[in-house]
């Protein structure tokens, strides 16, 4: 399944693989194609909205220039450079940016563009890059084989639970499954 995501010049496509992601972002002066592994991925996302900061310093320079031309005689300049930093703070708190961001271990952070009108379509396509990388990482780290060594599988076990791919419960259970113990679920004496 390929997901195209866009916001003004930055355009993007990310395909969902057996064993990761395959993003190509092109802007209006590059572009880049790259693969990252569901093991570089955080099962998280997060959600945010941020005012853009760029209009909000040309608003703050237009009101800087209004307070320095009000001292002087041309109230129409003070007034222009007033009108037009009002614009500009009212444009950056209009145009919000709006991402969803899925944290990668390696700095390159998979960052989708959304707005009202798709944030659950975003939202959904999030959630299933989530869902496809646990699935993978709990085939991958979650299979108990007696013929490898024990600490590097416990080591996976600690991986998934820290992950919050399995439960502490299930962790339990593949824990006792691997040390060949059984699973009691009451306490006493054996006969």
């Amino acid at each position: 399944m390929i997901f195209k995501n866009q916001y003004i010049f930055n355009r993007q496509a990310i395909e969902i693989l057996s064993s990761g992601l395959k993003i190509c972002k092109k802007t209006f002066f590059d572009s880049m194609e790259y693969e990252i592994s569901f093991e570089k991925l955080d099962n998280k996302i997060k959600i945010r909205t941020t005012v853009r900061n760029g209009l909000l310093i040309i608003a703050f320079f237009f009101t800087f220039l209004g307070l320095l031309f009000l001292t002087g005689t041309d109230s129409n300049l003070t007034g222009t450079f007033f009108m037009l930093a009002i614009t500009f703070f009212a444009v950056s708190f209009l145009t919000k940016k709006k991402t969803i961001t899925i944290a990668s271990y390696d700095g390159d952070d998979i960052i989708f563009y959304f707005t009202k009108s798709n944030k659950e379509n975003v939202i959904d396509f999030a959630n299933l890059i989530i869902k496809s990388g646990n699935t993978y990482l709990l085939n991958k780290y979650g299979k108990i084989d007696k013929a490898l060594p024990i600490e590097n599988q416990l080591a996976n076990l600690d991986f998934l639970r820290n992950k919050e791919i399995i439960t502490e419960d299930h962790f339990e259970n593949l824990k006792n499954q691997l040390l060949g113990r059984e699973n009691k679920s009451s306490i006493g004496f054996s006969h």
